[in-house]
Parts: C-alpha cells; structure tokens; sequence
C-alpha cells in the first residue's frame, strides 16, 4: 500500500463517526507495596500507592477510535454505582461521548481489577485479581433502551463497530437491530468477539484472531488448512473476514471467496493485550474512510504493531501511526521530538509514569547498564536523550566519541529496559524535557540537586516532577576504560 494513500485514509480517519456497540469493562489497576501482616488475620497488607483505570473490551476498542481520530459514541450497560462514574470519567479523558451508555441498577459496572506489589529494588508482581458477578444478557427494559440508543444514533454516524467479551450486551435482537440500522443508513458495521465470531449474521466484517476464529468453527488452527476452514466457516455469517494472526499479520476472507494475507513487518513485541481492539478501531475507521479490506487490514496492522511494543492495554494515536507510516530508517525506539512528543501525551493519558535520562552512552560499559536499569524501576517507561556527535565533542573535546550517534542509539535500543532513544544537539537537552515532561528526572550518583543543571531541574520541579540521584558504579566509566584500553591493561 502507497504511503500517501495509507495518510490519505488517516486524515480522513478524523470526520468518521463510529457508533461503539457492546460490552464494557472497568479495568481496574492497583500499585502498592506489601508492608506488613496483617494483626487481624495472616494475610499481607498492601500499601496503595496508586490506582489507574482503563475502559476494557468495547469500550477498549471505542478508546482507540477515539484515539485514532474518530469521533465516538458508546452504547452499553453499567451499574448505578460508583464505578459506573469512574468509567463515564475515563470515557470522557479519552474523547468518547457516554450520553447514550444504559444505566441497569440491577447490575454491577463490570469491573477487572489486578493488584500488583513491589518496591525500589522489589520486583513488581500480580499478587490477586478481582472480577465481578459474570453479567447475564441484556433483557426487557434495559435491552428495549439500547436499541432506542442504536436507533437514534444510527443516522448521524458513519459506522458502527461491536466488541463481543461477555456476551451481554450484543443478544440477538441488539444485532439484529443494528444490521436493519446499517442497512437503512448504508453504515459500515465491524464485529469481534473473543467466542462468539461466528454469531454476526449480515455484518460486514468480523475481526478475530486466529484462536478466536478456530473456537467458532470448533476447531483448533494450526495451519494453512485448517485457518482457511475456519474462515470460510466465519463467511456463513459475516460478509467478510479478517483473522489476525499475530506476526503472521492478517488474512482476508471475502466474501468474492478471495483469500489473502496481508504481512506484518518483523517486531518484537512486549505486550499484546488489547491489540485485538486496537485493529478492530483501525478497521472500522479505515472502511468508514473508503478503503478496501486489504487497505483496512494494513492500517489495522500498522496501528496494532505500535501496541504491541509498549506494555499494557493503550491507546494508538492517529499521528503515532502517521508517523510509523513515514518513519523509513533508524531503530524503532528512535524517535524524532515530534514523535516522542506524541508518544510522551499518550503514555501520560495512559496512567503512564515517564522517566528522563541522558547522556553520551559512549562505549557502554556495566556502568551505563547497571544505571539505566535503575532509572528505568524510577517508573514505566524510560525515555534516554543522547547526545549527538557534536554534542559529545563540544561536552567531551575533539577525541570523542568512540562511537558515532548511529551506532550508540542502536546499541541502546537494544535494551529491553530502554523504552524510546532521542538524539539532541547542544549542551542540555531543555527544549525536548520541556515538550516531553517527564515525571522523573534521573541523573547519575557524581551529581546531586545543586550540581545538576539549575535550568532543567527548575523546570522538571515547576510542573511538579521529580529528581532522582542514581547512584553509580565506582571505577566504571567510559574514560576509564579507554584509558585502560589505550594503556594495554586488561
């Protein structure tokens, strides 16, 4: 697919209208440290230091059409609780309108919680995870209300897009309310399911995985074969298929009886959770936008290779994926300051906790690497400014680097607690902390708060970030280690 034809589809990503249909999760997070027994039972208290929270399933997918550029509407159920506010609350920090969400008192907010313990040099670990009652389908009054919602809103979106995970929300009458919409209105509708893909009689896409695809025609896909079973099976009720496949990327089955695989470039990912929601967003905005199923599979593997790098369920940007789509040499986790600055917003919005580092990283040594592990446990994601080659010979002199900016910004990217690399020129790297604005500021054991440079350390501390000291490695350095080099010695 051209480049310009992928932006071209992207742009027209922000005047589509998406009408997100079905069941909705409070994902739920708790951070905290294990202090003590407790003096009432012997169990472990655990001290809460923070809690994040993430609409899940639909809601997950309408987050990253949102995100993505569409203007979205959620149609779903929630309890009349205090978890019903919080998810109408992370709805509107992600740009989803909630007006026509239905209110059930008879039910709980579906809510997944994990909590984690760990500490400064502690590992971080799951140690329970909550859920609450497993919803039943959608019936009488509540389920009368959500196809009132579907109705009106069905003339003023451009597509409608259905996240199956409960089996609640989506009964038959629901779809079948929503295929008689899509027909009156000419709306393009999407479904996944994680059981249930074989369900969407005269949809015009379903989007499951492989496994997901494999349970609806009750097999299990191992190969070539028996995935193109399974897909055919999917074409008895949808109108097309597309089968994500991990890093095999994706396969369409249309409904013409045309297969085809759409490849996914070589990436190495972190965490693939919600990658699933993040294709079924690009998809429905890529069809809603004009393209054709190879064209939305595309985008749909564009947008869900960079969630697939960064841990936990996120959101992908509109101008993350523009500029994957542009991006043509340097390792992936080098970033431009316009993209970092993307990066650096939606890590934020995403409950992310930002770490700054920098340096000249010349010739690492288990000095570098025992810090930058460190400052990398100071939160969630570590962001290394390095400094270019001028940089280094302005700050370094004339000899130095040994290592040109190239090499050193892919050695470093090579390292699984470096999360983005940015070069920068000059002597401090003020211009991109104060576009990025990290909530941690990490420097090296040989500084302290006075020595630091005054500019940067006012400014991390005046929109309330911190500074972190890390202690060093005594007799590790990169100029003691040239010189040993230069000296003979081993």
């Amino acid at each position: 697919m051209e480049t310009g034809r992928a932006l071209e589809l992207l742009e027209k990503f922000k005047s589509i209208r998406v009408m997100a249909v079905g069941d909705i999760y409070l994902d739920e997070y708790v951070f905290g440290s294990i202090t003590e027994v407790s003096l009432e039972a012997p169990i472990p208290v655990l001290e809460v230091l923070e809690r994040r929270y993430n609409p899940g399933a639909a809601g997950n997918a309408a987050c990253n059409a949102a995100s993505l550029g569409g203007t979205v509407y959620m149609v779903g159920v929630v309890g009349k609780d205090a978890n019903a506010d919080i998810t109408r609350h992370e709805f509107a920090v992600r740009n989803v309108n909630t007006d026509y969400l239905v209110v059930d008192p008879a039910r709980a907010t579906n809510t997944y919680g994990k909590l984690r313990a760990g500490g400064h040099n502690i590992p971080t670990q799951e140690v329970l995870r909550t859920d609450t009652p497993k919803p039943k389908p959608v019936s009488g009054e509540v389920e009368a209300q959500i196809i009132a919602n579907i109705e009106k809103l069905a003339p003023q979106v451009d597509a409608i897009m259905l996240g199956d995970q409960a089996t609640s929300v989506l009964t038959v009458a629901v779809v079948q309310a929503i295929v008689h919409c899509a027909q009156a209105h000419k709306l393009v509708t999407v479904a996944d399911s994680r059981k249930r893909a074989g369900f969407f009689s005269g949809i015009d896409v379903v989007v499951p995985n492989d496994a997901e695809a494999g349970f609806a025609a009750g097999i299990e896909v191992r190969d070539e074969a028996s995935l193109h079973t399974a897909g055919k099976f999917l074409l008895q009720s949808a109108k097309n298929a597309l089968v994500t496949r991990g890093p095999h990327g994706i396969t369409i089955f249309a409904q013409d009886g045309t297969i085809q695989d759409v490849p996914i470039p070589p990436i190495r990912a972190i965490d693939v959770t919600g990658a699933g929601d993040t294709v079924a967003a690009a998809v429905t905005l890529a069809l809603g936008a004009g393209a054709s199923l190879y064209e939305a599979a595309f985008l749909g593997n564009k947008a869900a290779g960079i969630a697939v790098v960064q841990e936990g369920v996120v959101t992908v940007s509109n101008a993350e994926t523009a500029a994957a789509l542009t991006k043509v040499d340097g390792p992936g986790k080098v970033k431009t300051l316009a993209e970092l600055t993307v990066i650096a917003a939606k890590l934020k919005k995403d409950g992310k906790r930002l770490v700054w580092t920098n340096g000249c990283f010349d010739l690492l040594h288990v000095g570098h690497i025992t810090y930058l592990l460190r400052a990398r446990e100071e939160g969630d994601v570590l962001l290394v400014g390095l400094n270019s080659d001028a940089s280094v010979r302005e700050n370094k002199g004339p000899d130095r680097p040994v290592v040109g900016e190239r090499d050193r910004a892919l050695v470093l990217s090579a390292l699984e607690c470096v999360d983005y690399v940015i070069l920068f020129d000059g002597k401090t790297p003020i211009d991109i902390l104060e576009a990025v604005r990290p909530d941690v500021y990490a420097k090296g054991g040989d500084y302290n708060l006075d020595t630091i440079v005054q500019p940067e350390r006012l400014l991390v501390e005046s929109y309330g970030g911190s500074i972190a000291i890390i202690p060093g490695v005594e007799g590790r350095s990169t100029t003691d280690l040239i010189n040993r080099i230069s000296q003979g010695s081993s």
